[in-house]
């Protein structure tokens, strides 16, 4: 397969000038149907071409700067449409903007078009790519590449039908209409009540007992949004630096991440990720609406085929987890008898049966099965490992809000789909976002 490069010197360092928005070139052959994609190698993922705009750069020069490596061409050859715009972090004040580059003629897409991955040994072919080598992909292929979480974010999949409206259309490309499909991200000041009572949903209660403030939220939310730019979405890749960082053994991650992803989307939103470190968090109580959120985490943590039937196999590694924690080290005949016991715990008769998640909350609720609270655990409280890191690096500076954008709530509504608010109180310490509300069901 021949392939070409994208020059280092396009990557997101830019020559050590203070960097603008992300400007993301989106170019598709509309005769082919196949997206030009970029293998970013070091974050694990394929995703469009994408660069930070220096000062005093236009738009279209950016681009020109990402696309002079590619192919050969004369400037007045394309025109680019704006798709959409993604605001970013508020205390950084960047936004991310998706051009689709148009050709105005065939003749420069038939100069782009090569390094075409074909349908044999697909797989294969993903995992020989150099860092920054370019293919060219169907939405058949990304939707596979998505299921293996090898893009950067899920956005080439969520925005294809705008792209192909926009390469589609027959209007002229100066009276195409440019939509704004992504809403502002905000961190409104929003107090929690200071006595948890049934107005309080589950996800509320999780961070409460997490002793996540909002200072140590805004903190996690920008070392997030700092890992994924220009995406919106935590891949695996991305994901291993990010929690191997909290000390967390690297055999296991992808047992963490499959916990983190309640939705089973193979990537993390902000809230996968804020809610997983919650249910991680020693300070997290393993009793009432905590224990029940951090079990739903442990039960996917252990359930390997993700399908939320548990089986023996999967059940014996908790079990020999469980004693592990408590400096026991069950092996062979004495591990599978103690599992078989426990496993009958929860009314199954035999191994060949499987552990549903209802049966496994119910279990442990009513305390039929222990040990549990050992299970998913950090060694650090996040908020230690916040101050610890701000000691040793001198760069973790509190976020500003008093932001020159206005906190929104409406445009967090509409970015997460909430569906109310939360109840004030300024007694209470802990705040929470509001793009934490609702979200209980799917965890």
């Amino acid at each position: 397969m021949h392939q070409k490069s994208l020059s280092s010197s396009n990557n997101n360092t830019v020559d050590s000038l203070l960097s603008q928005d992300y400007i993301v070139g989106v170019i598709y052959d509309k005769i082919k149907d196949v997206y030009l994609m970029i293998n970013y190698r070091q974050r694990g993922g394929l995703w469009f071409l994408f660069s930070e705009r220096r000062i005093n750069e236009t738009s279209i020069q950016t681009i020109k700067r990402l696309i002079d490596p590619i192919i050969n061409y004369d400037s007045d050859q394309i025109q680019l449409v704006k798709v959409c715009s993604t605001k970013t972090l508020p205390f950084k004040g960047r936004d991310v903007l998706f051009y689709a580059i148009l050709p105005k003629s065939t003749t420069i897409i038939n100069i782009w078009l090569n390094g075409k991955i074909d349908g044999i040994d697909f797989e294969r072919q993903l995992n020989n790519l150099q860092d920054n080598a370019i293919v060219w992909l169907t939405t058949i292929q990304l939707k596979h590449i998505s299921k293996l979480s090898r893009l950067l974010g899920m956005e080439p999949l969520l925005l294809n039908k705008q792209f192909k409206d926009i390469f589609h259309s027959t209007i002229k490309i100066n009276q195409i209409n440019t939509a704004v499909i992504f809403e502002e991200i905000k961190i409104p000041q929003i107090e929690t009540i200071s006595k948890i009572n049934h107005n309080n949903n589950s996800a509320e209660i999780l961070l409460i007992s997490a002793k996540f403030t909002l200072n140590i939220q805004e903190k996690l939310y920008e070392e997030y949004h700092n890992a994924v730019l220009p995406s919106d979405y935590l891949n695996f890749e991305t994901f291993k630096k990010l929690i191997l960082q909290k000390g967390l053994e690297s055999q296991n991650l992808i047992n963490y991440f499959r916990a983190f992803d309640s939705t089973q989307r193979n990537y993390l939103t902000y809230i996968d990720y804020l809610l997983g470190l919650a249910a991680l968090d020693p300070n997290t109580q393993h009793g009432g609406i905590p224990a029940e959120q951090r079990c739903r985490y442990i039960f996917r943590y252990y359930n390997i085929t993700n399908n939320q039937r548990m089986t023996f196999d999967e059940f014996k590694f908790m079990i020999k987890d469980i004693h592990k924690n408590k400096g026991e080290n069950l092996i062979d005949d004495a591990l599978n008898n103690q599992a078989l016991q426990m496993f009958r715990s929860f009314g199954l008769k035999s191994s060949d049966q499987t552990l549903s998640l209802i049966d496994f909350l119910s279990g442990v609720g009513q305390l039929r099965f222990r040990g549990t609270s050992v299970l998913f655990r950090l060694n650090m409280s996040i908020n230690d490992f916040l101050k610890q890191s701000s000691i040793k690096s001198n760069t973790l500076i509190k976020p500003s809000l008093t932001s020159n954008r206005t906190l929104s709530t409406i445009t967090m509504a509409k970015r997460s789909g909430i569906q109310q608010q939360i109840s004030v109180d300024e007694s209470h310490p802990y705040e929470i976002a509001t793009h934490i509300v609702k979200v209980s069901s799917i965890i």
